[in-house]
């Protein structure tokens, strides 16, 4: 530290130096001295402490953005005691230590992050795109019986069920797509563009789907181009549009019929096509949007095949679709841990951190609320076992 005295020219300045000058010996001006320049490097000492403890927090606090360099992520993993948190679980709390071994890592995850309510993961061995598509490709060509089955078969229990820690019960559907739901109502755009939020979110037939009209007004598409994955019927589409999506490609396991007067703003692809030429799509769009769809991959209700991680499955295939920063507006039923067989998976403390593996989690939106709600531990798990409510999450691809 430097010290700098600086003397006014004032003759009164001049005079009160002479006189501390023949005052004051030499040895006590020096201790002064002394003294000065212990405070200044003390002062030093602790600007350099206090940012190395600033360093400090910042490696201890993780988040999806802290977790960049392999040292950093040692310091954290070995900083972490997971013993100290707890998961709701349908058979009660559990670690998140036992959550990580018994769960996480055979599913080849590993917690880097005792995050609420959420943990942070990271792959073990992160599949590259030209895996995910092809494994995808390779699951869709095995043959289905004619009806989707009705019990879990017993060697995917563990899987389905993430080793125990979910809760099961029985609601069957056969929705084959050679019988079930199919596409309509396309040829209404026009008139759905006219539509209340509520009247759209009532083409989903559930009122929680006025959710992601909330997600899309928080999180404005002026002029994005972005891909919606599973639509029966376009009001996701519609949204998109009214919140100023410039263009929108659907993806379904069905051919659409878009209207004139939108071909220049909307588009799709059938699944299987979209697979085989997934590389002409890599990285190319702004915003992706599903609502009430990845619950269901791999259960079989629509005619896919069993797949106890079909939904991981279709989270990294968007995750490969958006560029760096892109948003996901994605709507699953969320609760405590359980599949409703063969209805849908419900969504808590432990698939979400799953789910959620490469975004960064930036708001959760209802059907009541135009603003983003907070997304407690206890709001989560509020409703009890095998219970749900559709939210709206949006995420940001990292």
């Amino acid at each position: 530290m430097r010290i700098r005295l600086i003397f006014n020219s004032s003759p009164f300045q001049h005079k009160s130096l002479s006189m501390y000058n023949r005052k004051c010996p030499d040895s006590l001006r020096s201790r002064w001295l002394n003294v000065l320049f212990f405070i200044g490097s003390l002062s030093v000492l602790l600007t350099i402490y206090l940012s190395f403890r600033n360093v400090e927090k910042e490696i201890r606090i993780p988040s999806l953005k802290s977790i960049i360099t392999h040292d950093k992520l040692t310091v954290i993993l070995n900083d972490l005691d997971l013993n100290e948190t707890n998961v709701n679980t349908h058979r009660g709390y559990a670690t998140l230590n036992e959550i990580n071994e018994q769960v996480y890592k055979p599913f080849g995850y590993e917690v880097v992050g005792a995050t609420l309510p959420v943990p942070t993961l990271r792959m073990l061995n992160e599949p590259s795109c030209f895996s995910v598509f092809a494994d995808w490709l390779k699951m869709s060509r095995k043959p289905q019986p004619a009806e989707p089955p009705k019990k879990i078969p017993e060697h995917f229990s563990d899987e389905f069920l993430l080793n125990g820690f979910a809760g099961f019960s029985e609601m069957y559907f056969n929705d084959h797509s050679t019988t079930g739901d199919s596409p309509r109502n396309w040829d209404r755009i026009s008139e759905f563009m006219n539509y209340t939020k509520t009247q759209l979110g009532a083409l989903a037939n559930n009122k929680e789907s006025e959710s992601m009209y909330h997600a899309m007004n928080g999180y404005r598409l002026n002029k994005k181009r972005g891909v919606v994955i599973g639509s029966v019927q376009p009001w996701v589409e519609v949204m998109a549009l009214k919140h100023g999506a410039k263009k929108v490609l659907t993806i379904d396991y069905n051919p659409l019929t878009i209207p004139n007067e939108f071909k220049n703003r909307l588009s799709s692809i059938l699944l299987v096509d979209f697979a085989n030429e997934w590389q002409n799509f890599a990285e190319k769009f702004d915003f992706a949007a599903t609502f009430s769809s990845i619950e269901h991959s791999g259960l079989g209700r629509y005619g896919d095949p069993l797949d106890p991680i079909g939904d991981l499955r279709e989270m990294l295939k968007i995750r490969c679709l958006l560029k760096n920063g892109g948003l996901l507006f994605l709507g699953v039923p969320f609760g405590t841990d359980a599949i409703q067989y063969n209805a849908h998976r419900i969504y808590g403390s432990i698939r979400l951190a799953m789910l959620f593996y490469g975004f960064d989690w930036l708001a959760t939106y209802s059907d009541d609320s135009e603003g983003p709600i907070d997304l407690t531990t206890t709001r989560l798990h509020s409703k009890g076992l095998n219970q749900q409510t559709h939210y709206t999450v949006v995420l940001k691809k990292i």
